[in-house]
């Protein structure tokens, strides 16, 4: 049975009432402490009879018995089906089906996406910078250039250094770029591998 299909029945068959006491809660004329809101002296959660589900009046939570575990459990819907599923033995759950396993590796998909996503942010952020960069040393060199035509030349000790260096730090820098362009194909390939692994 799917996970849908067992809700619907943990619906229809599991009371409130039942699910309240597998946390070792008791109800007095249907009234409990709502442990979502520190009740301490008056009792506000109502836990209705049948299939009517639960409603606190003091802070306004409630719903059926799946809502009353995602609450108290700060788990999925598919986790508290399965909780259910198991605390009740009601074998509702095809045991090659986990959602657990499924959910499990949603989220890991979904951090590994975030991270991915993350470190081409990260990449694409420094090869900005570089070509920024290649552009304000070709800028000056250019500058350098035409100071070394005047008569005499208008050049500083440090417009020198630059000049002597530029050819090198711009090799360095268009490696640099070459490099991070080489890591994202890398990473893209990677990603697209992991994802045919997944599905195969």
């Amino acid at each position: 049975m799917d996970i849908k299909s067992a809700a619907q029945t943990i619906r229809d068959t599991v009371t409130a009432e039942q699910i309240v006491s597998l946390y070792g809660y008791k109800t007095r004329h249907g009234f409990m402490l709502c442990p979502f809101h520190g009740d301490k002296k008056t009792p506000s959660l109502k836990v209705y009879p049948g299939n009517g589900g639960w409603h606190c009046f003091g802070c306004g939570k409630g719903g059926s018995v799946i809502d009353f575990v995602m609450e108290h459990e700060n788990c999925s819907f598919n986790m508290a089906v399965v909780a259910i599923d198991s605390a009740m033995h009601l074998g509702l759950r095809n045991e090659h089906e986990d959602p657990y396993q499924a959910e499990t590796e949603s989220r890991k998909q979904q951090w590994l996406d975030e991270y991915v996503d993350a470190v081409y942010a990260y990449m694409d952020a420094l090869k900005a910078t570089i070509e920024t960069q290649l552009r304000i040393d070709l800028a000056r060199m250019k500058e350098c250039e035409m100071l070394r035509q005047l008569e005499p030349p208008q050049l500083t000790a440090a417009d020198y250094d630059f000049m002597n260096q530029w050819k090198e730090i711009s090799q360095y820098n268009e490696w640099r770029i070459e490099r991070i362009d080489e890591l994202r194909e890398e990473v893209a390939a990677w990603r697209r591998k992991a994802r045919r692994v997944k599905s195969a």
